[in-house]
């Protein structure tokens, strides 16, 4: 298996370096934020990079925390996406430690085809965004509301997939989407997922009423070593010209230790004015593993001059002071 996912990478990689090369050769005209169209194909590149200031009571650091290549495009009832990510590129501590690091290293965070049956079906095999949730949805910085993400992306289930997702629309007019996700294997990528998994099975449907969206889901995943835990979430997105609420919680039970563990967290988005955003997020965690209990607020700010460039700002207060901070990025959409 390791041998697979080397050769994958290399492949997927060589594919990239092929793509940008035709790219550069064959580009035409460009917009800013809507990526580079090779010439009269479907196939477009682009990509994004987010930079983030920390200060917390230890330390202060400046970081280009993400950098990401993206080749995308459809055909007929085809489309794909590949994104190869670098995290951390250059992070530098400013004060006396002064310290500094540096990791050029690009992996597969996303490669993927879907083929569409029709428009209310679809399957995709590759590798995705976990079909958990809302916020698990939106993995580029510049695209969500805040520059930190709540401990339930992050802690309770992998957030990406290798295998196959098979897709329903307009199931009933009560059920709007429902989503099946396989997965019997090792990670295309083992070196980057927040948990490395071998098997991954999901099931989460969307019940939409007007301006709200409610998302239940749940699934089983094993992880090393030898380690199982079954969850389930549910979650409610509500869209108003006003603003934006967003509610998602999470029950994670880890087989072996018998241990349940859980998240929840609200999130108010309220636009001022155009372009201004002002956010305030509640969270509740007692986490998996550690079984450690957190709680925290986070007061934010959000600046989008244009749609593809967010900057934002925010504080994250919790119950051990000692992990309070300051958060301060820019994102660009290329």
């Amino acid at each position: 298996m390791k041998v697979y996912n080397s050769v994958m990478k290399k492949s997927a990689k060589i594919f990239l370096l092929s793509v940008l090369s035709c790219t550069f050769l064959q580009a035409d005209d460009y917009t800013f934020g809507d990526g580079l169209q090779l010439g009269n194909s479907p196939i477009i590149i682009g990509g994004y990079i987010s930079s983030m200031y920390e200060a917390n009571r230890h330390t202060r650091y400046v970081d280009i925390d993400d950098m990401a290549v993206l080749a995308y495009g459809e055909y007929d009832h085809f489309d794909f996406l590949a994104e190869f990510e670098a995290s951390d590129i250059y992070k530098k501590e400013v004060g006396d430690r002064r310290d500094e690091s540096s990791n050029a290293t690009f992996y597969i965070e996303r490669l993927f085809g879907d083929y569409y049956f029709s428009d209310d079906k679809r399957i995709r095999l590759g590798k995705f965004n976990s079909d958990i949730g809302f916020w698990n949805q939106m993995p580029i910085n510049v695209l969500r509301d805040t520059t930190s993400s709540p401990h339930l992306v992050n802690d309770f289930f992998p957030k990406l997939s290798t295998g196959i997702n098979y897709e329903v629309r307009q199931v009933s007019n009560t059920i709007d989407r429902v989503s099946l996700t396989l997965q019997n294997n090792h990670d295309l990528d083992i070196d980057y997922n927040n948990i490395n998994v071998d098997r991954h099975y999901a099931l989460a449907c969307d019940i939409v009423d007007h301006e709200s969206t409610w998302r239940f889901g749940g699934g089983y995943f094993r992880f090393e070593p030898m380690q199982e835990a079954m969850y389930l979430l549910g979650a409610l997105k509500v869209e108003k010209k006003e603003g934006d609420f967003l509610l998602e919680s999470i029950l994670r039970q880890d087989v072996q230790r018998e241990e349940l563990s859980y998240d929840i967290y609200a999130q108010g988005v309220w636009h001022i004015i155009t372009k201004h955003d002002a956010i305030l997020r509640a969270e509740i965690e007692k986490a998996p593993l550690t079984q450690k209990h957190d709680g925290n607020m986070v007061v934010g700010y959000t600046y989008r001059p244009l749609s593809n460039i967010a900057l934002k700002g925010e504080y994250e207060a919790h119950q051990e002071s000692d992990l309070n901070r300051w958060l301060f990025s820019l994102s660009v959409l290329f």
